[in-house]
């Protein structure tokens, strides 16, 4: 088991022979040096309140609040701003070309206007800058089991490393892996209150929208790029989770003999055959992850066999941003933004058909 002072006590030596082997010192001062933190941030946690945190790489010791905390994927940093923690250093799917987010609500798409920070620019999630991250010194570094398990011997040589899975079974939800994230970080109150308020929003939207489950019950859940090339069937995203806890039946590979297979990819041309009351168009592209919605939306209607759609017709075809409501996000405020924006996208239909 790893306790956090073991890590304040590794050596200068080997940090510097770490650099070395990273080629920082080829780099200008400019370039190496983060922000300098403040003092709160500078101070070592306190050496009490230590717990063991399990998580999917094994158990490691934490004690105090970490005050400089590295998050390695947008669903890692949802779960620690709903937690009320800013990010120190960030790695996410599509990042800027400055050394810091110095503009995050327009770098970080929905998550940024949280961020008060400047977080260090990790680059990319799958391949984190492990040189950045020794500048930073940072007290924990936590990321996601299937994006950095293979980096994990190094991160755990830079700063304690946890890794997080949210999808235990059938079923991926920010709620398997925020007790743990929680815990890590030392607010495992906050998070009891965030599965409440979860739970409570959810019996609420349910609420709201019966009138509309019960007009248009089955809804189709549809990914797509821009282009409309590459088209899959989603029956297990966060939006199609949602649409199932609010009331509504999903469309999937099971309940339509016109696809087969997991999350399966399907043409233009079935797509008018498959029965549903309501669609949902989650576009995404990697030339554009802020609004890619509006291209796949104007692609949709220039094709004469979508547009012909009674679903087409009659407005009940939904275009929205993968980011948020495919699985690419995840967390407390990914949903809570989705539920917030659910009713004002449906509640119209029934207003008025009466």
């Amino acid at each position: 088991m790893i306790s956090l002072r073991a890590y304040r006590s590794i050596s200068f030596l080997f940090l510097l022979h770490l650099l070395a082997l990273l080629g920082i010192a080829c780099q200008s001062p400019k370039e190496q040096m983060p922000k300098e933190p403040s003092s709160e941030q500078s101070s070592t946690p306190a050496a009490d309140n230590c717990r063991t945190v399990e998580h999917e790489k094994g158990e490691t010791e934490i004690c105090g609040q970490p005050q400089r905390v590295a998050t390695l994927s947008p669903h890692i940093l949802d779960n620690l701003l709903a937690l009320g923690v800013q990010p120190a250093a960030h790695a996410d799917s599509n990042v800027p070309s400055t050394p810091e987010f110095d503009q995050p609500e327009a770098q970080i798409p929905y998550l940024g206007r949280y961020i008060t920070t400047q977080p260090v620019n990790l680059g990319l999630r799958d391949s984190p800058s492990i040189e950045r991250l020794v500048q930073l010194e940072p007290d924990l570094i936590v990321g996601e089991s299937w994006l950095s398990e293979k980096q994990y011997q190094l991160l755990s040589q830079v700063a304690p490393t946890m890794l997080f899975n949210d999808r235990p079974g059938a079923i991926q939800h920010w709620r398997y892996s925020i007790e743990g994230v929680a815990k890590a970080v030392d607010k495992e109150t906050e998070a009891k209150a965030l599965l409440g308020q979860y739970s409570e929003k959810i019996a609420a939207t349910r609420e709201q929208l019966a009138p509309v489950v019960a007009a248009y019950p089955n809804v189709m859940v549809i990914d797509s790029d821009t282009a409309l090339s590459a088209i899959s069937l989603s029956d297990d995203h966060t939006a199609t989770n949602l649409l199932r806890e609010v009331g509504f039946e999903i469309v999937s590979s099971e309940s339509s003999s016109l696809v087969s297979g997991s999350n399966p990819q399907v043409s233009i041309e079935i797509i008018p055959q498959i029965e549903t009351d309501l669609v949902f168009v989650m576009a995404w592209g990697d030339d554009n992850m802020l609004d890619p919605q509006k291209d796949t939306q104007q692609k949709w209607n220039d094709n004469p066999l979508l547009n012909q759609m009674s679903v087409a017709k009659e407005g009940r075809v939904f275009f929205v941003n993968y980011y948020l409501w495919g699985s690419h996000t995840r967390g407390p405020i990914t949903e809570r933004l989705i539920l917030e924006q659910l009713p004002q996208m449906l509640l119209p239909l029934v207003d008025e058909a009466q």
